[in-house]
């Protein structure tokens, strides 16, 4: 593993400090050779301008040095950035498993709302035929003249049933009526919105916000492609 070492950061300073002063030394002495001083030599004025040559060419690789360093570190900084979002990808955001969550929510949706059915064509049929059977209504008027109506006496062998609504008794106080699987489903979505952050796409209504036609139009299609594909992948994966 190779290690660059950080320039000081007053290398280009002194290096630019010390061309500066071998030109202000090579003008000065210029400049004396136009006033007419004889003691300057040729050879000084070459001398000093190889110096200053030298010297602008060491302030220009201290400035190269410390730009090549900042690269390396921008270099690296892009490396490191680019591998923690590869380790994101790989520790977080596997598509197989969100696919796979996704059709054991549907299953387990698609189960509740079977039961939901069930339990609800149980309380229609059950409620149809106490009404054949002439089973009193769940409320009466109240004896009590305080009150209005009353909840009528219902046990096992003698039910009460609402004249118009799948809702039954079988018991004094208690009551059974339908569900519904649309009730159901939207009953439990909204708990999952209460509870957890359903966030839509930019430009997408609010979840809660639009109707449900509109949402499955905009992205039922590309969830549905990228869920195939990650599934698809996956059992390419296995073989």
């Amino acid at each position: 593993m190779t290690h660059t070492i950080e320039p000081p950061a007053d290398e280009v300073t002194i290096a630019e400090r010390d061309e500066a002063e071998a030109q202000q030394l090579l003008a000065a002495l210029e400049e004396a050779v136009l006033d007419g001083d004889i003691m300057i030599t040729p050879q000084q004025l070459t001398e000093q301008r190889e110096l200053s040559r030298f010297a602008r060419l060491r302030a220009e690789a201290a400035r190269r040095k410390v730009e090549r360093f900042a690269a390396e570190a921008a270099e690296r900084k892009r490396a490191r950035t680019v591998a923690r979002a590869v380790r994101l990808v790989d520790n977080a955001a596997d598509p197989a498993t969100v696919a796979a969550a996704y059709d054991n929510a549907r299953a387990a949706i698609a189960a509740l709302l079977g039961i939901v059915k069930a339990h609800d064509d149980a309380i229609a049929e059950a409620a149809h035929l106490l009404r054949q059977a002439d089973a009193p209504a769940i409320t009466r008027f109240a004896s009590d003249p305080a009150a209005d109506v009353e909840t009528a006496p219902a046990c096992r062998t003698a039910p009460t049933v609402e004249p118009q609504h799948a809702t039954l008794s079988i018991e004094t106080g208690t009551y059974r009526a339908a569900i519904g699987t649309g009730p159901a489903l939207v009953a439990l979505l909204d708990e999952i919105t209460q509870a957890y952050d359903v966030s839509m796409p930019p430009g997408s209504a609010a979840f809660m916000q639009a109707p449900m036609s509109e949402h499955a139009y905009r992205h039922t299609y590309p969830v549905r492609r990228l869920l195939d594909l990650a599934s698809t992948q996956a059992e390419g994966s296995t073989k």
